[in-house]
């Protein structure tokens, strides 16, 4: 029984091992400043319609979520820049390095945590708390499309086609 544990342990860190270098050679191209703009665009008009704003709610709601965005933007950022640099090509991690990365990115996602936390409560004063749950649904919906459709200009088919499509 040990034995089988252990031979399904290898397997499994070698076939994520093996995806995950698989995924560092396939980094897709960044996305042009100008494609960048037309997805914010696309993405405020889409909150717009899905939390179904007045043109008085989107004048108090769209500063307040554009300076939320940015900030979580900036996390974000510093979370993939700290992953990128522990994934140095032709070097290995330190004890001492992996643990300060860990430590930073538990750092990092708290801070991210307490930035929703704080908003939170802006967007219920601005929306209420149904709405503000209804965002929530609303950027991860978008988010999804945005990906589906990079993957079919892509011609991504590594996911294999969507449930109920041949």
């Amino acid at each position: 029984m040990k034995h089988l544990l252990t031979t399904i342990l290898l397997l499994f860190i070698g076939l994520t091992s093996a995806n995950v270098a698989r995924a560092q050679e396939e980094e897709p191209p960044p996305i042009s400043d100008e494609r960048l703009k037309e997805i914010k665009a696309q993405k405020t008009a889409y909150i717009t319609t899905k939390l179904g704003l007045t043109s008085e709610e989107a004048q108090r709601f769209w500063p307040v979520y554009n300076e939320f965005d940015e900030a979580r933007d900036k996390l974000r950022k510093e979370m993939r820049d700290l992953m990128k640099g522990g994934r140095k090509e032709g070097t290995k991690l330190t004890e001492a390095e992996a643990e300060a990365m860990l430590t930073k990115g538990l750092q990092l996602r708290q801070k991210e945590i307490d930035l929703e936390r704080t908003y939170k409560d802006r967007f219920v004063k601005v929306l209420g708390a149904v709405r503000t749950v209804e965002l929530h649904k609303a950027e991860r919906d978008f988010q999804r499309e945005v990906l589906r459709r990079y993957r079919e200009r892509q011609g991504d088919d590594r996911r294999g086609p969507p449930p109920g499509r041949p």
